[in-house]
């Protein structure tokens, strides 16, 4: 009951004493329903071969001779007119910066997507539904070379890397993306784990690890579920 009691301040941001928190939000099927494809394209045709939404192109194996358009992704037009917004999701962000600015914690919005075509559409997606977007930074994972689990895992990084955090959460609707995460709890560098200790002080050893990692898949109707 404790411990039930603990991971549900840290994930509302109610609690700081064990440092400041960084959350990791995924956008599409986990903030918004979304509705964008990615097609498949045959090299020498130039015809479509196959679309695929976000889930089933994190499994997708590219066939030879073909490659991706992404242009439906990059559409800022299509992402507003068509995202649906999955409340549960959306009404923990809120309560959370409730409590954020008093604990100096983080939110982050952490999307397969690379740039989109208009940024200022794209944000105003998140004003319509009261998400306070404009202090909330978007990584864009899709700008990076590499998988997205890999590409997410190392933004991750970059922000734990500042020896600012002692608890990191990835909330994100693919299981993929979630077990990588969770691979980073076994391999942060020494040096990185001292300076975080030296930064909350840490002398002794305590009951909690130095860095605590929570991965917690997003179910369609916006529960979450741990991943262990």
């Amino acid at each position: 009951m404790g411990y039930c009691m603990r991971f549900d301040d840290f994930l509302n941001e109610l609690k700081s004493i064990y440092g400041k928190g960084i959350t990791f939000i995924d956008i599409d099927n986990t903030l918004f329903k979304t509705f964008a494809k990615i097609k498949v394209i045959d090299d020498k045709s130039g015809k479509i071969i196959k679309e695929l939404d976000n889930q089933e192109f994190n499994t997708f194996i590219l066939p030879p001779d073909t490659h991706y358009d992404f242009a439906e992704f990059k559409n800022a037009e299509l992402f507003n007119k068509t995202s649906i917004p999955i409340p549960k999701t959306i009404d923990r962000i809120k309560r959370m910066f409730v409590n954020i600015s008093e604990r100096k914690s983080k939110v982050v919005f952490l999307t397969a997507r690379s740039n989109l075509d208009n940024k200022e559409l794209f944000l105003e997606t998140f004003r319509k539904y009261g998400i306070p977007i404009d202090n909330i930074y978007v990584e864009r994972a899709g700008n990076l070379k590499g998988t997205v689990s890999s590409n997410k895992k190392v933004i991750v990084l970059k922000y734990i890397a500042t020896g600012e955090y002692r608890r990191v959460r990835l909330i994100d609707d693919d299981m993929k993306n979630l077990k990588e995460f969770l691979k980073l709890q076994n391999t942060l560098p020494e040096s990185l784990i001292n300076k975080i200790k030296k930064k909350y002080n840490i002398t002794e050893v305590e009951t909690i690890p130095v860095v605590e990692f929570f991965a917690l898949q997003a179910l369609p109707n916006g529960s979450l579920r741990r991943v262990v």
